[in-house]
C-alpha cells in the first residue's frame, strides 16, 4: 500500500529563543512547512523514548519534540494527539532538573504535572507508555499493576469508553501507519537493576512480537514500521559512570579496583551465560572504563562516595540502609524487621541471603560446601573494596551479564528483523552514534552519545535532538520502502531541552 505522495516545501522557518526557569532551556517553533501529502491516520506505540520522556518525566515540552510528534509534523498528519502533561511532567522520583549549566549539576523536581487534554473524544494517538515491555500491547490494563500511566494514556482521551489494551485504542484509529517500538523495556528491565530482574525469554517474547503484528496487520493492513533494540553499551546510563570511576581510582594509590557482589549463574550458551560461583569478584580498575568488561550503571552515582567506608565511619548508615531496602524488595525481611534490625542481624542475614541465593542456582549439596568456605559479609570491611563489603550488583554490570544483555538483545532484533513492513536499525543508529558521533552538514559540530547532547539527562531516553536524530533514520526507512519523499527534521530548528532550576 502506497500512502505517501511526492511532496514539496514552501514554507519559512520562524526561530525565537527563550530561557525559562524550571522548564526547558532553549525553545523555538517548529518550521512553517507546507506539504501535499495523502491524508492519513497515524498511530505509534512504544514505551517512554516513544511518549516523549526525558530528564526521568514525561512532561508537554519534551513530548512536543517526541519522534512521533516530530514525524507526523513532517508528514503533516492533519489529526496527531498525545497525552500531553503540563510541566514538570509525570515522574515517579522527579522530574530531573539543571542547577547549574556549567557544571551539569541536577536536583529533582518533586511537583507533578497534570494531564492538559482529556476528553478529545477518542483515543490518543502516541500511545507510547513508559515502563511498557512488548506483552503489554496485548495485556488487559488490569494485568499492569506497574504501569501507572496505563489508564491515562489509554482511556484519559475518551474516558466515556475505557478500554482495556493498548491495541484496543490502537484499532480504534483504523490507522494507516503504525510505528511499533517496543521491546527495549524487556531487556532494560534486567539491565537498568544490574542484572537482579529477569528479561523476557526469547521463546515468549517471539510468541508476542507475532501475535502482536499479527493483531495490527489484521486492521486492513495498515503499513507497519518496526524499530530494534539498541544495545545497553551505547547510552549513557551505561557508559558515562565506569570511565570516571576508573579514573578516580587510578588516583588511589593500592586500591586495584572494585569488589562488586555478583548473581550466581550456571552456564547457558543460548543466552550468553558462563557459570559464576563467586559472591563477589575485583573488577580491576581499566576494566571499569572497559564497556565490554563492566558498565556501571548512572544509579551507582550516589554511591561513589561511600567507596572505602566502614561500619564505624560516617556514611554507613547510607549503605546500611541500602541492604535493608535490599531484604526488603527481595521479600527477605519486612519494613518492621528492618527498623529494628542491628548491624550485626543484617550482616547475618546478607550471609544467609547469599547462600539461599547459592543452594537456588547449585543445589543444596553444593550450598553446603559453599557455606563452609563462605566468610559472609563484614561491614568493618572497606565497602567497595572487600568480597565481605562489596559494592552492589545491581549499580554494575559485569562482563557475563554484558555478554546476557548482548546476546539476547541479538535474539530479539532477529526477531524484530521478520515482521512488519518497514524494519529500522536503531541498533546500528546508536553504535554508529557512540562511535562516530552524529555529523550533518546543517550543524556546527557532531552531535554525540552524551548527557546534554542526544541524551537527557537520565541517561536513557534521547533529548531533543535525539529524538529528531530517530525522526529522520525512520523517514529515511519510510522513504526508500514506500517510494515517499518525506523530508527529514532541520536539526538547527530544535532546541536543546535542558530543564533548568
Amino acid at each position: 500500500m502506497k500512502l505517501f505522495t511526492k511532496y514539496w516545501i514552501t514554507g519559512l522557518v520562524l526561530v525565537s529563543v527563550s530561557l525559562w526557569g524550571c522548564e526547558d532551556y532553549s525553545e523555538v517553533t517548529l518550521p512553517d512547512t507546507q506539504l501535499n501529502i495523502e491524508d492519513i491516520t497515524y498511530v505509534a506505540v512504544g514505551n517512554s523514548i516513544t511518549a516523549g520522556m526525558q530528564h526521568d518525566a514525561l512532561y508537554q515540552q519534551a513530548q512536543e519534540y517526541a519522534y512521533p510528534a516530530l514525524l507526523a509534523r513532517q508528514m503533516r498528519v492533519e489529526s496527531f494527539e498525545q497525552p500531553l502533561i503540563s510541566s514538570p511532567g509525570k515522574s515517579s522520583r522527579g522530574r530531573i532538573e539543571v542547577t547549574n549549566l556549567q557544571t551539569l549539576q541536577t536536583t529533582r523536581n518533586p511537583n507533578q504535572g497534570d494531564l492538559v487534554n482529556a476528553n478529545i473524544g477518542h483515543p490518543y494517538h502516541n500511545l507510547g507508555l513508559p515502563d511498557a515491555e512488548l506483552s503489554d500491547y496485548l495485556n488487559n490494563q488490569n494485568t499492569l499493576s506497574n504501569r501507572s500511566l496505563h489508564p491515562l494514556i489509554i482511556n484519559n482521551g475518551n474516558p466515556q469508553q475505557p478500554l482495556s489494551s493498548i491495541h484496543e485504542a490502537v484499532a480504534q484509529h483504523e490507522p494507516d501507519l503504525v510505528t511499533f517500538w517496543l521491546g527495549s523495556g524487556d531487556m532494560l528491565n534486567y539491565t537498568s537493576s544490574g542484572g537482579l530482574r529477569p528479561f523476557t525469554d526469547p521463546q515468549s517474547f517471539a510468541t508476542q512480537l507475532n501475535q502482536s503484528i499479527t493483531a495490527i496487520e489484521s486492521l486492513d493492513d495498515p503499513i507497519t514500521v518496526v524499530m530494534n533494540i539498541p544495545s545497553i553499551q551505547s547510552i549513557p546510563f551505561a557508559t558515562r559512570v565506569g570511565p570516571t570511576l576508573s579514573n578516580m581510582l587510578q588516583a588511589q594509590q593500592g586500591v586495584p579496583g572494585l569488589v562488586v557482589q555478583k548473581t550466581f549463574y550456571q552456564e547457558n550458551q543460548a543466552i550468553g551465560a558462563s557459570e559464576n560461583r563467586q559472591p563477589a569478584a575485583l573488577i580491576d580498575t581499566p576494566d571499569l572504563a572497559n564497556p565490554d568488561s563492566a558498565l556501571v550503571l548512572l544509579t551507582a552515582q550516589d554511591f561513589l562516595p561511600l567507596l572505602g567506608t566502614t561500619a564505624n565511619q560516617q556514611g554507613f548508615q547510607a549503605i546500611k540502609s541500602y541492604w535493608l531496602n535490599f531484604l526488603v524488595e527481595a521479600g527477605v525481611i519486612t519494613q518492621n524487621e528492618a527498623q529494628g534490625m542491628s548491624t550485626d542481624q543484617l550482616e547475618q542475614t546478607l550471609t544467609d541471603f547469599t547462600i539461599a541465593q547459592y543452594e537456588d542456582t547449585f543445589g543444596s549439596v553444593a550450598a553446603t560446601q559453599f557455606a563452609q568456605q563462605y566468610p559472609g559479609f563484614e561491614f568493618d570491611q572497606p565497602f567497595g573494596f572487600s568480597g565481605q563489603n562489596p559494592f552492589p550488583n545491581q549499580f554494575v554490570l559485569d562482563a557475563n551479564e554484558i555478554s546476557i544483555s548482548s546476546t539476547v538483545t541479538d535474539i530479539y532484533n532477529a526477531q524484530i528483523a521478520q515482521v512488519g513492513d518497514v524494519q529500522v536499525d536503531m541498533h546500528k543508529l546508536f553504535d554508529d552514534i557512540l562511535k562516530n558521533g552524529y555529523n550533518h552538514p546543517t550543524l556546527d559540530k557532531p552531535l554525540t552519545a552524551n548527557i546534554g547532547s542526544l541524551f537527557s539527562l537520565d541517561g536513557v531516553h534521547p533529548s531533543n535532538h535525539g529524538q529528531a536524530v530517530i525522526t529522520n533514520k525512520i523517514i529515511e526507512y519510510i522513504n526508500d520502502s514506500e517510494g515517499a519523499d518525506i523530508p527529514k527534521v532541520d536539526l538547527r530548528q530544535i532546541p536543546r531541552g535542558i530543564p533548568v532550576n
